[in-house]
């Protein structure tokens, strides 16, 4: 017959095992945030050597997101957790891998980085751009800050405040977009091209903020909020607290 203290010492270690599985997604959402920056930047000052370390940082990502796979299938293989634990474990799998596509993102705007310094002797990002293109990427990488605060909090209205962000975003990804289609950027050909996949990256990075957010929300009261009208759910969801799910 199992005693308390043994019972007390299993629930301890699943604790510590839930808290490492956290950990790793927060290592995880540094990551890639730095990621996105330095991309942002490296395409901002023409650096080829720093577009060249997000390419070569990548692999770390990944190797965050695989340890995180493990520990998901180590913790339900060995702990059985119960309904609300075993959401927790499935639900944060969920966000490593949009964790994981929105450090793809900021490789993909090393490349381009790259690829543009190799053909292109002017500034690679236009003057007019530089400053919609930076806000847009520090909203993106507060919204996924965010996002898994709420998760490791078990905070409901972080998870909100990402949603309400959305105009945000938008605004941000429309005055990135604008820049670039100014005449006075005399952008053309591939460069344009360029820099408008560097944009949609941007704008898919805060999508994937958004995912996150509506994991934690399942999280925290079990409803999967996914293809829900946005306004309707931040009007119902601004009211609603309930307790902590998060172990």
């Amino acid at each position: 017959m199992q005693t308390h203290d043994d019972h007390h010492h299993i629930v301890s270690a699943y604790d510590l095992e839930l808290a490492h599985f956290r950990s790793l997604v927060v290592d995880m959402v540094s990551a890639v945030a730095r990621q996105t920056r330095d991309a942002v930047e490296a395409l901002a000052t023409n650096s080829s050597a720093l577009a060249r370390e997000v390419v070569d940082r990548d692999p770390d990502v990944d190797a965050l997101s695989l340890a995180a796979d493990e520990e998901v299938f180590r913790v339900i293989a060995k702990r059985q957790p119960t309904a609300i634990d075993l959401r927790l474990v499935l639900a944060t799998a969920r966000i490593v891998g949009e964790l994981e596509r929105a450090g793809d993102k900021a490789k993909r705007i090393a490349k381009h980085c790259l690829k543009l310094i190799d053909t292109e002797t002017r500034p690679l990002l236009p003057e007019l751009a530089i400053e919609p293109m930076q806000r847009l990427m520090d909203i993106d990488c507060e919204l996924l800050q965010d996002a898994v605060s709420g998760l490791v909090e078990a905070d409901l209205q972080k998870a909100v405040a990402v949603f309400q962000a959305d105009s945000r975003l938008s605004g941000a990804s429309g005055q990135v977009r604008s820049s670039l289609f100014d005449p006075a950027t005399g952008l053309s050909g591939d460069h344009f091209a360029s820099l408008l996949t560097v944009a949609h990256a941007l704008e898919r990075t805060g999508n994937h903020a958004n995912n996150i957010a509506e994991q934690v929300v399942y999280v925290i009261t079990g409803e999967d909020v996914r293809f829900r009208n946005r306004e309707l759910l931040i009007d119902r969801l601004r009211s609603e607290r309930p307790a902590s799910s998060n172990r």
